[in-house]
């Protein structure tokens, strides 16, 4: 019973109503293709975050130990900038642009700056008064919009909303797509905030012996149930690709799939439930991310006013809006997650490779991801970037994302054979020096 119940603890970490939007969006843009696009979402936004959470429990849910398989100061840096991702540059003005955008797609009918500062007012008021009220929402709102979601998901299936458009990209390149839609859950960076809470759970209920094998138990239920509400929405987003398809903002996407199959009335039940629930995240992770800066810098910066500047960061990202804020982010995550896989990677890893190697991993790793983000902010301010470009585009995988990846390949296995080859070696002295 206590597995069952920490994996869906897990699950509730992982389910933000703010990911709500990706699974449809992407079910509509690449219609018929939605059972291929839905298992590159799953790679990213479900599987790496269960193999982080893993990678985690290996170090006990200690975070410096976790990042300090890049060194001290990679490892301080992706923790910050993890940090700044999950918290006022990404994920917080995104709960609250969320909501917005959400009540008033609806039908509600309000002033979008007037409701981010009422959202964010009563963030910054439950922070700096430590009202418990919110912990006794959160337990009633993850359970209600799961059912909402259950109803509309099976009414959806027994009624589709129309036919599946027949996309123009190839099944690769909708597969390549999909991977890098699944960084916006950013689940595999707030796997490493979130993993000590789920450990520490473990360890206090007594599974200290085995606990990587209970923590792969917690993870297995939590990623079933991600699976089958991601899997589920990028379906009804494809069933509604045939008439939505001009539907280009994700928020509006998923209100009116909502309408077409609830009516009006489910529409606003599941607005409410995600403003709520967008309402309860803001809360947690301002809390979170706050206590972490008062940590970071040796408590010279009170609670009360970190609270205050990581809210007013988030009133003023919020007002871009959701897409807006995808983007600005997007570029981010671009490098975020191939030097956070590569963390993942060595940090599952039984026998440790020589730290000159793992250097020159991140090293390899970090330069093609800064070089693909600088491009991809280029990009959005309609910058020329062929010089820059042609500094990378002859990798491998280059246009489908992933132009590091075959360079950590190559890195990563000569580090392993060499090391490999030195334990032999200092092996076979230690033998003949016994001898």
């Amino acid at each position: 019973m206590d597995i069952i119940i920490i994996g869906f603890a897990l699950f509730s970490l992982f389910f933000g109503a703010g990911n709500l939007i990706f699974p449809p969006y992407l079910g509509k843009t690449f219609g018929s293709c939605w059972l291929v696009a839905s298992i590159g979402f799953l790679l990213t936004g479900v599987g790496l975050a269960s193999c982080a959470v893993i990678a985690m429990s290996k170090k006990r849910g200690n975070v410096k130990e976790f990042t300090n398989v890049a060194g001290n100061k990679l490892g301080f840096i992706v923790t910050l900038l993890v940090i700044l991702v999950i918290g006022p540059l990404g994920a917080i003005p995104r709960t609250g642009a969320t909501s917005g955008e959400v009540v008033i797609a609806s039908g509600i009918h309000i002033p979008y700056i007037l409701f981010i500062l009422i959202f964010f007012g009563i963030t910054l008021l439950l922070n700096v008064t430590n009202n418990k009220i919110v912990d006794i929402i959160g337990k009633y709102l993850t359970p209600a919009l799961l059912i909402v979601l259950a109803i509309m998901i099976i009414s959806g299936i027994i009624h589709p909303i129309g036919e599946k458009i027949i996309p123009n990209e190839s099944t690769s390149e909708v597969f390549s797509q999909s991977i890098t839609e699944g960084y916006n859950t950013m689940d595999a960076l707030a796997a490493i905030v979130f993993s000590p809470i789920i450990i520490n759970a473990l360890i206090d209920k007594g599974y200290e012996n085995d606990l990587l094998k209970r923590t792969g138990q917690v993870i297995a239920i939590a990623a079933i149930g991600l699976l089958l509400v991601y899997v589920s929405l990028t379906y009804l987003g494809a069933t509604a690709s045939g008439i939505y398809q001009d539907k280009t903002e994700r928020v509006d996407l998923l209100i009116s799939i909502t309408n077409s199959i609830l009516g009006p009335v489910g529409k606003y039940i599941l607005a409410a439930i995600i403003a709520l629930a967008c309402l309860t995240t803001s809360v947690g992770l301002t809390s979170s991310i706050s206590e972490i800066f008062v940590e970071i810098f040796h408590n010279k910066i009170s609670y009360k006013l970190m609270v205050t500047i990581i809210i007013v960061i988030s009133v003023i990202l919020s007002l871009i809006g959701v897409d807006r804020i995808v983007t600005f982010t997007f570029p981010i995550l671009n490098y975020a997650y191939p030097v956070v896989l590569t963390m993942i990677i060595y940090n599952l890893r039984n026998k440790q490779v020589d730290y000159k190697y793992r250097k020159i991993t991140f090293v390899v790793v970090s330069i093609i991801a800064i070089i693909q983000t600088i491009i991809n902010y280029l990009n959005i301010f309609n910058v020329n970037t062929d010089n820059l470009t042609k500094t990378i585009s002859w990798l491998p995988f280059y246009k489908s994302g992933f132009p590091w990846i075959i360079p950590f390949i190559i890195v990563f296995l000569i580090g392993v054979l060499a090391t490999n080859k030195k334990s032999k070696y200092n092996k076979n002295i230690k033998t003949n020096v016994q001898v």
